[in-house]
C-alpha cells in the first residue's frame, strides 16, 4: 500500500470518528447531559479534526511508512 493510499485510509478512518463525536455531542445536549462531559467530547472532537488536517497534507507521513 502506497503511502498516499495509507494517508487516504487514515484520514477516512479519522473523518468518521469526527461525524460519531459530532452526533454524540448532539445526543448528549438532547439528554441534558452536562457540560463537563460534552466538553471531553468536543475537545476529542477538535483533535481529530486537527489530525484529519495533519494526515491528510502528510505532516505524519514518517508515522504511516513502512518499517
Amino acid at each position: 500500500m502506497s503511502i498516499e493510499e495509507r494517508r487516504n485510509l487514515v484520514a477516512s478512518f479519522l473523518k468518521q470518528c469526527v461525524r460519531y463525536a459530532n452526533d454524540s455531542i448532539g445526543r448528549k445536549r438532547d439528554r441534558g447531559e452536562g457540560e463537563e462531559e460534552i466538553s471531553r467530547w468536543v475537545a476529542y472532537r477538535d483533535f481529530t479534526e486537527h489530525s484529519v488536517m495533519e494526515v491528510s497534507n502528510g505532516d505524519l507521513d514518517s508515522w504511516l511508512e513502512e518499517e
